[in-house]
């Protein structure tokens, strides 16, 4: 048994608007330019919260904005292709989403030119972050399988997402942390930070991590 339990907390955001109001890609290119990382955290990642089910075929509020408004469907794939799991810091992820932005500007001059209709322009949102208790604790690998398979949506999202990003632990994440510092699994530390979390929704990325978790389980059994 673990001498330290693996806590579970949840993330709850309240979103506030900043005034900051994108109708074209040029406005885009210079909000991203000068908005808080933690903004483009938020935009980048609402959408998790939102399609907890199934994964969203647009996964940020950029590439949405850009494909379904903007109607430039180019720069939307590119926009939710970007592999936001391979960044440290949302400061990295902020300044891959400003090249992307302005590289499609340079390939392609006149999607510059688009304009959102009135009321559909993108915009920019502050978020208050609120870190709440689930009360859920785990000391085993089995307590921590039995945890995930029933906590919200929004403490996987918090675990696996929002602490990834905080100087507080480690990059691979939580669960890949405690496996490995306190159950002392490298093995199963490496699978669990071994996966893009991105490629999945979250209920979706629940019965990935039960999987791994079941096959760490058998085969620790003698």
């Amino acid at each position: 048994m673990a001498a330290q339990p693996f806590v579970f907390r949840k993330v709850l955001y309240l979103a506030e608007a900043s005034g900051r109001r994108a109708r074209g890609l040029d406005d885009l290119l210079r909000l991203v330019t000068v908005a808080d990382p933690s903004s483009i955290g938020y935009h980048m990642h609402r959408e998790f919260l939102a399609y907890k089910f199934a994964h969203a075929e647009w996964p940020n509020d950029f590439a949405y904005w850009a494909a379904r408004v903007l109607g430039d469907e180019i720069l939307g794939e590119r926009l939710a292709n970007l592999r936001a799991f391979r960044h440290a810091t949302l400061a990295e992820l902020k300044a891959e989403l400003a090249q992307v932005i302005a590289d499609h500007m340079l390939r392609v001059p006149e999607a510059a030119l688009g304009r959102a209709p009135a009321g559909r322009e993108l915009d920019f949102a502050t978020a208050r972050k609120f870190v709440l208790p689930t009360g859920r604790t785990a000391r085993t690998l089995a307590e921590l399988a039995g945890a995930i398979a029933e906590v919200e949506s929004s403490s996987l999202f918090y675990h696996f997402f929002e602490t990834r990003y905080e100087a507080r632990v480690p990059r691979e994440g939580d669960f890949a942390a405690w496996a490995r510092d306190v159950l002392l699994r490298p093995d199963l530390a490496a699978r669990l930070a071994g996966f893009d979390p991105y490629m999945f929704s979250l209920e979706q990325l629940r019965r990935v991590l039960m999987r791994i978790l079941s096959e760490a389980e058998a085969g620790a059994r003698p």
